[in-house]
């Protein structure tokens, strides 16, 4: 293929999958983690402060805060209210300022296209290098198509930024331990450092660089020579990494009140139960307080892992603590036939592919193997998002395989080459199929996203994003005053005009939409936060359209509709 036209279709091919994301997210309403996001990334652009949402990392946020710069929001107070008052300040940020929530969810989620688009043209550029350049639009088509990455490009949060943040690493580490100058080391620890101020769980990247570096010295003619020299590199790498994270969080603590830093820190890792690890970070307040805000939130993980972060459901099962086999379940459950295809033939090639295979394998499956090994202890089971980093590796890797299949000979390789090529088809063809829905896409094999919220809930399945479909879809149907039983962070009186289950917890008239998360695990999910009351009537409410509800429609495959004669037994 000529390389003027290999480009021209992969500019193409991001173009579908760009559209694709602005088609679903331009009616998306705001999903259950956007609101905290938003917030914090305006704090950090236009307050130079990284007080909300310590768990997670700057970098992404900061996107979003970019993003909101166009809209002329006033600046933000000069103390941000803390504890009971924070939950009020954040939501009249969104819903009664000067610019409305739909122009501000706009404005924050735009930056992410542009990560989209690096991520999708890093697969194709880094693919063709090393493959060729139909091997790089194989690659690039598979995640361009794939919904998962589709779903999560529309909305603020760290997932799809890990993603690129995972894959950039890995290409940027392998030519500059092979063959290191003092610029390849630099830029390599320049973009660890990049990924490091992205999302806590790429810290798994330091490690991974290190083993990938010893298992490559094996096969030098002085092994253990080449291991200290591997060490060496990689611990100049991880320094140059630090230097970039600390300058990362010195450019949003720059204006932090570091009462109100200490104050966070020990709610978030002391209120966790370990006071004495974060006393000792809170000490190093005063000495480095972006060192402090990174520990703090790394601790602030840590701790939310050991100590569980909330109700997680697979199977029909609930848990606090979380399921081995969570994430296993996850992606085989939400990856495309694509994606589960192309996973057993890499699997195969380990095995049968010889040497190119096994290599291709050091660097692309096993950082994707690290991240399944680490989710079997993961207390936080919440979305196959969090194996996101995943596909573009396998990608990756699938674009050697795709080499390798185009050279062969013999009687099987013209149909193991057609077999191959058809994947990216397959996959665009259950993209179209989803959309605009693809957060709920579950393949075929178990029964597709008709089945899905009996095997997985949260963000696999229902994120808030139809609240504003439901709104179009009650006044289609002339209902004015129906029970919203809402999970997400958008708000139901003013897309709906009435309250929220969750603030009066009583059946309002005869249709009832309830979030398929509240569904699966709504009871346990008000009793874990402490809202009995909520919890109670919810049952009640779970009960009686078991007993009595008639189903009448669904707003994707997240918001169920019953009717319910002569309304509830709670009206």
């Amino acid at each position: 293929m000529r390389r003027w036209a290999a480009v021209a279709a992969a500019l193409g091919l991001t173009a579908l999958s760009l559209f694709a994301v602005w088609a679903h997210a331009r009616r998306d309403a705001l999903s259950a983690d956007e609101p905290v996001h938003i917030l914090a990334g305006y704090l950090e652009v236009s307050g130079r402060t990284a007080i909300v949402n310590i768990e997670h990392p700057p970098l992404m946020k900061a996107l979003a805060g970019f993003g909101l710069t166009r809209l002329g929001l006033p600046p933000p107070p000069s103390e941000i209210p803390m504890g009971e008052r924070f939950t009020p300040f954040g939501h009249a940020f969104l819903f009664e300022n000067r610019v409305g929530p739909d122009a501000i969810a706009v404005a924050a989620r735009a930056p992410f296209l542009a990560v989209l688009a690096a991520l999708l043209l890093l697969v194709f550029f880094a693919a063709r290098s090393r493959y060729g350049g139909g091997a790089a639009l194989f690659a690039l088509a598979l995640c361009a198509f794939d919904p998962n990455v589709v779903a999560h490009a529309g909305v603020v949060h760290t997932d799809l930024g890990a993603a690129l943040a995972f894959l950039a690493t890995v290409l940027a580490w392998d030519p500059a331990w092979r063959a290191p100058s003092t610029a390849r080391i630099t830029g390599a620890g320049v973009v660890l450092g990049l990924s490091l101020a992205t999302k806590f769980s790429c810290v798994y990247l330091v490690p991974i660089l290190l083993l990938q570096a010893l298992l490559g010295s094996r096969r030098a003619g002085s092994p253990g020579r080449a291991a200290l020299r591997a060490v060496g590199l990689w611990a100049g790498a991880v320094g140059v990494a630090a230097v970039v994270v600390l300058g990362a969080y010195a450019a949003v603590t720059s204006r932090m009140d570091r009462a109100a830093q200490r104050q966070v820190i020990h709610e978030m890792v002391a209120g966790r139960g370990a006071p004495g690890l974060s006393a000792a970070i809170e000490g190093l307040v005063d000495v480095s307080p972006p060192l402090a805000h990174y520990l703090g939130g790394l601790a602030a993980v840590a701790r939310q892992n050991a100590v569980g972060g909330g109700v997680n459901y697979l199977l029909g099962r609930t848990s606090v603590e979380g399921f081995p086999l969570y994430f296993g379940v996850a992606y085989l459950a939400k990856s495309s036939i694509a994606f589960l295809l192309l996973t057993l033939l890499l699997l195969a090639g380990l095995f049968l592919g010889g040497r190119s295979a096994r290599e291709d394998g050091a660097l692309f499956l096993l950082p994707a193997g690290v991240l399944f090994l680490a989710s079997i202890g993961a207390s936080y089971n919440i979305g196959i998002r969090h194996l996101l980093p995943v596909y573009p590796l396998l990608a990756m890797a699938g674009a050697g395989l795709f080499r390798r299949v185009s050279r062969a000979a013999g009687p099987l390789a013209r149909p193991a080459r057609l077999a191959l090529a058809a994947l990216p088809f397959v996959a665009a063809g259950e993209l179209v199929r989803i959309h605009p829905h693809e957060l709920s896409y579950f393949n075929p094999f178990v029964g597709g996203p008709e089945r899905g919220r009996y095997l997985l809930s949260d963000s696999n399945v229902d994120w808030g994003l139809d609240l504003i479909r439901l709104g179009d879809a009650l006044k289609r149907r002339g209902i004015a005053d129906p029970t919203v039983v809402y999970f997400g962070g958008d708000d139901v009186a003013y897309r709906i005009g009435v309250p929220d289950f969750a603030a009066e917890p009583v059946v309002r008239g005869r249709l009832v939409a309830i979030s398929a998360f509240h569904l699966a695990v709504g009871p346990e999910y008000y009793r874990y936060h402490g809202a009995m009351q909520v919890a109670a009537a919810l049952e009640a409410l779970r009960r009686d359209l078991a007993l009595r509800g008639r189903p009448v429609g669904r707003i994707g495959w997240s918001i169920y509709l019953f009717e319910l004669p002569g309304g509830g037994s709670g009206s």
